[in-house]
This record gives C-alpha cells, structure tokens and sequence, in this order.
C-alpha cells in the first residue's frame, strides 16, 4: 500500500506540473532541437532525445496560452514522435516501437475503390489485405526507414515511408499502362493464388503464396494440381493434364523460353527452383494467339523481381538451393541468380526413398547395397538446375536477358550374386534455353515487345546386360534412346488502345525446330531393331486479337492465327472467340470458343524399361513420318460468383482433339503400328466453391471428365479418363503458423484386362508359345484413389525486421499410406509345374512421403 501510495504521488505531481506549465510560443519551418532549447532557456524544462530521431524535423507552430500537454501534442503532431513527462520538468521524446496507420486505396483516374489489396513492408514477410473498401488498418513497426509497398494487379506498385503512410487519409494507385487487357484481380484460393476480372487467367503468385497440403515448399507445378480441371494421373510434377488432355498438350515457358524438361527424378520434382519464381499464369479456357503451340493449356512462368538485394537459401530432403538478386542502376533493376542441386547421392532420405519406391519399386542410393532376388544394385540419381535473370527498366523501357539450365543424370549398375547377369543402365536429361526481351511503352496507350529465344532438349537412354563376363560369344543385351529437340524462337507484337479499354494486339511468331528421336533394340534370340525419325521445319504465324470492356458489363475477345508450316506445307488457321457478360460486380457469365493447332507433340512409351513413369519423346509434325499435327476444337461456358468471402467458379466444356494419341512399340494389342493417330472426345465441367473466413479458408474442387478415343475402329475410354475428381481442402493462417489438411478423391484409371491364354499359331503349326488375349480395349477400371495430405508452415522473424527470417515447412503426402495402383499390365509366365499362367503386375503411386524444408532469407 506505501508503495501504490509513493507512485500515486508521483503520478499526480507530474499532472500537476503538466497542467501549471503555459505556453506561448511561434516557430516557422524551424528546427526541432532549437524549438526545444527555446523551450528549456524559456520555461526551465529538459528535453532528452536522440539526434538520429529528430533529424531534418522541422517545426511550424504558433500556441498562445497552452498547456504543457496540449503544446506537446500539437507540436510533434506531424511526426513519429511521442513524448513521456517525468518529475523536475523533464520529458523524453522517442520514436514509439508500434505506429498505427489507416489510409484507403482507389483507382487514380476513376476513383474505384480498390478492394483486397495487398501492402508489405518491404525487407520483411509482413504482409496485409486490405478490406472490401480498399482500406488498410495496420499496426507496424515504426522506423523511419520503413517502406510500405502497396500493389493491386493490373496497377503500378507504389512505395511510401511509413512516416508519410502515417499522415495520409487516402492513396491513389495509377493503371499499369503495360497490362492494357487485365484491370482488376482477385483473391481465388489464397492471396496469392488469383485471378483476373474477366476469369481469363488464373495466377498463382510464389513469393505471397499461401500453404497447400502435402507441399513443403512454393513447388510451382505441384501447386497447380490445386486447381480444379488441372490434374496429373500419375501425381508426377510435369504430368499436367488440362481436362483430360495429354500431357504433351500444355506447354510451359521461363521467361518466354520453350521448356520440355519441367521436373526432375522422372517427372516428381518441378525443375524450377521456388524462390526464383515470381508467378505463373495459367490459362485453361483458352491460348493466347501469341503463343503459338499449345492446344489445351500453357504455362507462362515469370521470375522474380526484388527491388532490394536479396539472399535466401532453402534446404529439404530431396535437395539444397541458394538464390541471390542484386539491384543494378540505382535500383533500376537486378541481377538474379538461383542454383540447385539434390543430394541424394550422397545419402538416401526417407523422402527419396519414397519417390525411389514409386518410380523403381526398391530404393537407390549412391554406394548403398542392398540384396533383392540375389541381385545387388549400386545406384546414382541427381538433378541440379541453374537460372540466371537480368532486369532493367528505364521509364519508357523494359530489358531482361535470362538463362536456363536442368539437368537429370541417373546411373544404375545390377548383378546377381553368381555374377552371370550384369546390367548397367544410364538416363541423362538436359534442357537449356536463353531469352532477349524488350518491352517499349511508346505512350500509355501504345506498346511493342520483341522477344527472342533458343532452347535445347537432349534425352540419353543405354542399357547393357552383359550375361557372363568370362563369356565373349555375343549374347548380351543392348538398348539405346536418344531424343534432341532444338528450338529457335522469335517473337515480335504491338498493343495499342485507342480507346480506354479497348486493345489491338497484332505481331508475328518465327520458330526454327529441328528433332532427332532414335531407336536400338537388340536383345537376345531376338530380331535386332534400330529406328530413326529426324524431323525438321520452320513456323511462321501472324496473329492479331482484339479484347475491348464496355461500360455495361459486355467484355469481348477475338484473336485469329495463321499459321504457316513449312514441313507440311500447309497453313492453319487458329481462331477464338471469348464473350463474358458481367450481370453484377459479383456475377460473372464467361464463354468461349477456340481452335488451336500444335506442332511439336511428345511420342510417349508407358512401358519404358528404366522406371514406372511415362518418357516423352518429343517430335515435330512430318508427313513423311505419319506425324500429323494436334488440332484442338473446343466450347467452354460457365459462371464465377464472388461475394463476402464466396468464390463460386463453374466451366463446362467440350473438347474434339485430333492427334498422334500414344506410341505403340511392341504393344500387343496393335501390332505392326508404328504410330497410331485418331481423334478424342472430351466431355467434362468444373467446379470450385470457396469460402474465406478472416484466419480460415476452405474450398472444394470437383471436375468430371469423359473422354473417348476412336483409333484402329475403335472406340475406348482414354488412358487417363479419371471420370469424378473431387479435392476438399482446409487451410489455417495464425500467424507465426499455417495448418493445411487435404483429400484427394480420383475415379480408377481405365485398363485393359487379360481374357485368357493361347498357344501361338506359325504356318498352321502349333508353337511351345502362348500369348494373351486381351479384352476390350481400355474396358476396366483400377480401384479408385484416395489420398489424404498435411501440411504445417512456420515464420520466424528477427527482432531486426527486415534482417533475417526463416520459413520451415513440414508435409505429409499420403498420410494414411493408402495403396492407389496407377497400371495394371499383363506378362505370360510359367508356374512350379512348367504350366503358362498369366503373371499380372500392378505400378503403385506414392506411398507416405515426408518431407522437411528450411529457409533461410536474408
């Protein structure tokens, strides 16, 4: 009680010197160290601050009569500045830790509101949203230099200090004159998962990116697979089937660079390194006609960009990264470098164990042994990737230059222990590219860009049996692929808006493609088989497309593409329409209709003898090779309704696909075809629902997809028809924490079954063979899929913000460790009594996978 006493005085007498204190005092643009030594010679007071916090402070003031704390108040006011009185007249003056700030974003020129903007200060993860009316309540920490940075998509980012953030009621943000076609973008998933205004292209931003289950870092291609209509059938990273259409059929580009190598250890790791990616637009709906080549979906990924130096490193149980971007020119723009390597080489994680069960059925690790059926294997598998992006940007102009490299190397030696077999297998992958870009914005509503790009794909396949090495006679076993592509492409385009919303963008597309696919068989006591196919041609394609937004809610988009192929000689003409009616700001009608055309497509071979995935072979159309192009027609209609938190996205479509459908080398079922081409109907829709709460959101998927192959008079469900898809997924965002919990749900893929043996029949004689017969193509289904995957995200920041942080990230794919069989095929075989029965082996999916990852930013 003494002690409550003793303070209660010491309370009440600096209230009262407060309150006896008058002051009158007048000051212009004066300083604010000579305002308060005025202040001390004047009324006997003591000021105590620090030079750095008072600074180029000056003060304009004029008081008559006022109190001490009235005085105060008014005179630093203006400033990130409070004050603390203590006994005898003394006051300190400091710059408060928390700085509370309230402003509100809209449009410069129309004054619309701009809502779930995003503000982040920069040098730091903190991030904020603003409300449905653009306004922006935040408690940040106050440093006098701290920049807040404020963007909207399809507007120009601006920078403020937090001091002037602190005396502005409103922030205008001007229209990005560069993006002419999208104005207003948001939320769909996550805050870092969007889409445009007009439901054109969905967008997923890596840096802002929220947590998705089963992912323990940003992966790029794997985080697409979130999205409804965009699935793989065999859970691999590069596998993207856009509603039911083959893999081949997506094409992705770095930096306008044509990449055909998209993930490493056959296909389950996105060959882009996470922290080096800005974004990626998606577009599902339809191509634009500025990129020529793609017939169902395209991938247009884009590298970061940080205006400030930037150091981070990330390490998981598959492999170590290290990206680093320095500004150039007075922070004009940055130079960006990104390297990855794996590692399991060097030790075999339980993640790369996972992934080895998968592709080879049996782990692999570098000089690990292990004994299977008598043999002993020695494996090595490694990836690494290396991007370089140089930016720079004048008011008027835009330069980068960008380089790209992967490569996948796997080494695989096996013997029995009688040391009689011996297999040494290699399987090389290596994908380059480098891109010239430059973006000239002549006046606001004019815009050139000229893109230039080469890349290269080389795929090396061996593998030898040697059956007995004291044994010279010529019995081994011998197998070669090889696959090269090479890619020069140019492209050159104008848009330009003669009227505000309105665009006209017209140019010409050059690719110089060559290809090389080879084929060696030679096994023992059986026929040696080599084959070639070498194709080459040059495309040239103009294009030109009109989008225009009418004050009413009627939004149009029309593009033509002729496009001339020189090693067909033919032309082809690729047309679109799209036509969205806005009924209301939250209900959006969308339609469109397109034909594509796609010139180099991917041979594919499902029982490619190193692992259990699907290898590509890529080629270019040829007529002499029976190599036609892939020619897509396809309606899309559907709705989006966003309101409160609600996303409601439906698309139902039809797809008529004319194309090479699958290489059938040694397939039983079609002997004597080299390639197969036929046509494909698909028939599917789309559905995402999803609600946003303040820390929660949760959202469901379902897509239905049927998809029938006429080829060789017939007709038969498509490989990869997963008739009912359905995803439900939950997400929690407490900060420092992020909780995200999903189920994936996939009808059973098609296969065809075995119907029973017969005894091979070779000039009306009778052979000690027998071979299947097999039933209806395609005509039964696998067990259907079920997986459930976790995830749990944790930010750490340094008391220094801006300093240093850490994200770590813990996953758990396939939680419950369910069995889903993605083949079932069907081999002839003999049992204990030397009697043919027919052997059936099944290729499973992923089973339990952890995964950790660490990073580090500076």
């Amino acid at each position: 009680m003494r002690n409550l006493f003793i303070v209660g005085l010491l309370i009440l007498s600096i209230t009262s010197l407060a309150q006896e204190r008058r002051i009158t005092y007048k000051a212009v643009n004066k300083p604010l160290s000579d305002v308060f030594q005025d202040l001390e010679k004047e009324y006997g007071l003591h000021f105590s601050f620090s030079v750095k916090d008072i600074s180029n402070k000056k003060a304009t003031i004029e008081a008559e009569d006022l109190g001490l704390i009235p005085f105060l108040e008014a005179l630093l006011a203006n400033y990130q500045l409070t004050y603390t009185i203590y006994s005898e007249g003394f006051i300190s003056v400091t710059i408060p830790s928390k700085l509370f700030v309230r402003f509100q974003l809209k449009d410069a020129e129309t004054d619309e509101l701009l809502p779930f903007a995003t503000a982040r200060i920069n040098g730091t993860n903190q991030g904020y949203i603003s409300n449905a009316e653009g306004i922006f309540e935040l408690s940040v920490p106050n440093s006098p230099q701290g920049i807040l940075e404020l963007s909207f998509i399809g507007y120009e980012k601006k920078e403020i200090s937090l001091e002037e953030a602190d005396t502005l009621n409103l922030i205008l943000l001007k229209k990005n004159p560069t993006t002419l076609k999208e104005i207003v973008v948001k939320e769909y998933l996550n805050k870092g998962i969007t889409i445009d205004d007009q439901s054109s292209k969905i967008s997923i931003n890596t840096q802002e990116m929220e947590i998705l289950p089963g992912l323990s870092e940003r992966d790029l291609l794997l985080s697409t697979q979130i999205l409804a209509g965009i699935g793989s059938a065999d859970e691999s990273a590069s596998g993207l089937n856009v509603r039911g259409s083959s893999r081949d059929n997506t094409f992705i580009y770095w930096n306008s660079i044509p990449v055909y190598h998209s993930a490493h250890y056959f296909g389950n790791i996105s060959s882009f390194i996470p922290s080096s990616i800005g974004k990626v637009d998606i577009f599902k709906n339809y191509i634009p006609v500025n990129y020529g080549g793609a017939s169902s979906g395209l991938l247009l990924i884009h590298s970061r960009k940080p205006k400030k130096p930037t150091l981070e490193t990330n390490f998981n149980l598959t492999h170590a990264d290290v990206y680093a971007s320095l500004p150039i020119a007075d922070f004009a723009g940055q130079v960006s470098i990104a390297a990855r390597r794996s590692f399991n080489d060097i030790i075999a994680t339980p993640t790369f164990n996972s992934l080895s069960d998968k592709l080879f059925e049996g782990s692999l690790s570098e000089n690990a042994q292990s004994i299977t059926n008598n043999f002993d294997f020695n494996s090595k598998l490694i990836f690494y990737d290396f991007n370089i992006n140089i930016d720079f940007e004048t008011q008027a102009n835009e330069f980068s230059i960008s380089f790209l490299n992967s490569r996948s190397d796997l080494a695989y030696d096996s013997k029995d222990s009688n040391n009689f077999l011996q297999s040494e297998q290699q399987h090389d992958v290596n994908n380059r590219g480098v891109n010239f870009s430059w973006i000239r914005r002549w006046k606001k509503e004019l815009s050139s860009e000229v893109s230039i790009s080469s890349t290269s794909y080389d795929m090396d396949y061996a593998l030898v049996n040697t059956r007995n090495e004291l044994d010279a006679s010529d019995n081994n076993d011998q197998q070669e692929r090889t696959n090269t592509l090479k890619n020069f492409e140019s492209r050159i385009s104008t848009a330009y808006s003669p009227i505000e919303n309105h665009v006209i963008d017209a140019g010409y597309q050059f690719n110089a493609i060559q290809s090389d696919l080879t084929f060696l068989e030679d096994f023992f006591l059986e026929e040696r088989l080599f084959e070639s196919i070498e194709t080459k041609g040059n495309t040239h394609g103009l294009f030109v497309e009109y989008v225009g937004k009418f004050d009413f809610g009627l939004h149009i988009g029309m593009g033509l593409r002729q496009n001339i192929y020189t090693s067909l000689n033919s032309s082809k003409l690729d047309r679109q329409l799209r036509i969205n009616y806005k009924i209301s700001p939250k209900l959006l009608l969308k339609s469109s209709v397109g034909v594509y055309h796609q010139y180099v497509s991917s041979l594919k071979e499902e029982d490619f003898v190193f692992s259990n995935s699907l290898e590509q072979n890529w080629l270019t159309a040829d007529d002499n090779f029976e190599i036609p192009l892939i020619k897509n027609e396809q309606v899309v209609l559907g709705a989006i309704f966003s309101s409160a938190g609600w996303v409601v996205d439906f698309d139902g479509y039809i797809k008529d696909v004319f194309a090479p459908l699958f290489w059938n080398f040694n397939i039983q079922s079609i002997e004597g075809q080299t390639v197969t081409s036929g046509s494909e109907q698909i028939l599917g829709a789309d559905l995402t629902v999803k609600k946003r709460w303040k820390y929660h959101r949760a959202w469901a998927t379902y897509s239905f997809q049927d998809s029938q192959v006429e080829a060789l008079e017939q007709i038969f469900p498509s490989r990869i028809n997963s008739r009912h898809q359905f995803q439900f997924t939950q997400t929690l965002n407490y900060h420092p924490f992020e909780f995200s919990l999903g189920y994936t749900f996939k009808s059973g893929l098609p296969f065809t079954d075995a119907a029973g043996l017969e005894q091979v029949l070779v000039d009306g004689e009778l052979q000690p063979f027998y071979e299947i017969i097999l039933g209806p193509q395609n005509g039964n289904r696998l067990p259907n899929y079920h997986r459930v995957d976790l995830s749990v995200w944790y930010t750490y920041e340094s008391e220094k913000k801006g300093r240093f942080s850490t994200e770590i990230g813990l996953s758990i794919l396939n939680l419950f460790d369910t069995d889903n069989v993605f083949s079932r095929t069907f081999n002839v075989a003999e049992n204990n009594e030397g009697e043919p029965i027919i052997f059936q082996r099944e290729r499973s999916l992923i089973g339990l996978t952890p995964n950790l990852s660490i990073r580090l930013k500076f």
